[in-house]
């Protein structure tokens, strides 16, 4: 009996020192935020008022967006006053264009109409994109219009404000 007990112990005795413990690691990633960045934010514009010339000016300014961490977002851009340049009373309509300068980036959805052509702001204007954008981000050109009028327009400064957001569900 004691021989089998010795057996017995001698089998065990590997197992003994055999004991394994588990780590979990958990990796909790800080969000990193999507930003839209402009190279300026004033436009100037010197607007012949002879009723017949236009104004268009396709690369008026840049545009920088960075989605961060932000696989599915979009940039939208609205009008204080539906696409109008205002002063009291007096109107004048203007159109707005976006056009991407990063080659390679992929991620837009369809082809929405502010990139597909000039378009007064008389509502939200959206880019939707599907894909992150390097780090650095992608710029877009921003493009103006004012098409020539038939009547002169009152002198004076004509001003509305042009809200681009950077909406990430």
């Amino acid at each position: 009996m004691k021989k089998r007990n010795l057996v017995l112990l001698l089998l065990l005795l590997p197992l003994a020192g055999a004991w394994s413990a588990g780590i979990d690691v958990t990796l909790i990633v800080s969000p990193v935020g999507g930003s839209l960045t402009l190279d300026t934010t004033i436009w100037t514009i010197d607007f012949a008022n002879d009723g017949t010339s236009a104004y268009q000016q396709d690369s008026q300014g840049t545009l920088t967006v960075k989605s961060g961490n932000s696989q599915n977002f979009h940039v939208d851009f609205s009008s204080q006053n539906a696409g109008y340049a205002k002063k009291g009373s007096d109107l004048i309509p203007y159109a707005v264009k976006v056009t991407l300068v990063t080659a390679g980036y992929t991620g837009i959805a369809g082809t929405p109409a502010i990139m597909a052509g000039y378009v007064q702001l008389v509502s939200t204007q959206t880019i939707t994109c599907n894909k992150k954008t390097p780090k650095n981000g992608i710029q877009f050109a921003l493009g103006i219009k004012i098409d020539a009028s038939s009547d002169f327009y009152e002198s004076g400064s004509y001003t509305d404000v042009l809200t681009i957001s950077y909406v990430s569900p």
